[in-house]
């Protein structure tokens, strides 16, 4: 997920997609990312989204 500098939030299938995509949303803009685990028919997340440190750097 990328989350701009105004909260707004948008999904993405990878990290790779949305570090593609980061640069379009503007200054202040991070790649967030989550562990979930599924059991039967509900997905959970393990802690929350964490801010995923840009490999290009």
């Amino acid at each position: 997920m990328i989350r701009n500098a105004k909260g707004r939030k948008f999904p993405y299938d990878s990290e790779e997609e949305a570090f593609a995509e980061l640069a379009g949303h503007g200054e202040g803009a991070t790649v967030r990312t989550r562990d979930v685990y599924r059991a039967l028919f509900i997905t959970r997340s393990v802690d929350g989204w964490k801010q995923v440190p840009d490999p290009r750097d």
